[in-house]
């Protein structure tokens, strides 16, 4: 009988020490690898923008919704990190659009950005086991021309 006693006072003790201890992860929503579970960060939190940092080669695609012309362009992208807030990046297009934005995991949103006369917005999407790493669609108004023009760029990393 004193056995029994002492075993379930025993297993009451490791389970109340159990029940004390917080679960240890990435507590950061927007992190790569955030555990709903967790209840204390352990310090492993990856930022989601650090898959977007390197360079990359992009096929846009472009119907002219005036003219109903199609362009393809090819091109290349390099992707900053930025210091403006946390998860964003900066994302330069053939040294000639300089445009910023933010991650949270694998949604990309660009900054509502004015480049001479053009204003340019955006989303994307980041692709896990694709042909492709990134699809971004980006719509610019040119002031002397204020009609929307969606182009879809398919982006593949290069390092």
């Amino acid at each position: 009988m004193n056995k029994l006693l002492l075993g379930v006072f025993w297993v009451s003790v490791g389970l109340t020490i159990y029940s004390c201890t917080p679960i240890r992860g990435c507590t950061e929503e927007t992190a790569d690898n955030f555990s709903i579970n967790a209840e204390e960060d352990d310090g492993t939190c990856i930022p989601s923008r650090d898959k977007l940092i390197g360079n990359f080669t992009y096929t846009a695609l472009w119907t002219d919704v005036v003219t109903a012309n199609d362009t393809i362009v090819l091109g290349t992208i390099q992707v900053t990190e930025a210091n403006t807030a946390h998860n964003a990046f900066n994302m330069n297009f053939d040294g000639s659009l300089f445009l910023q934005g933010s991650v949270a995991q694998n949604n990309i949103v660009f900054e509502y950005h004015t480049f001479g006369t053009s204003t340019y917005t955006g989303t994307g999407t980041w692709l896990a086991n694709d042909s492709v790493d990134a699809v971004l669609a980006i719509t610019y108004t040119n002031s002397l021309l204020p009609v929307p023009q969606p182009i879809a760029y398919y982006c593949t990393k290069v390092n």
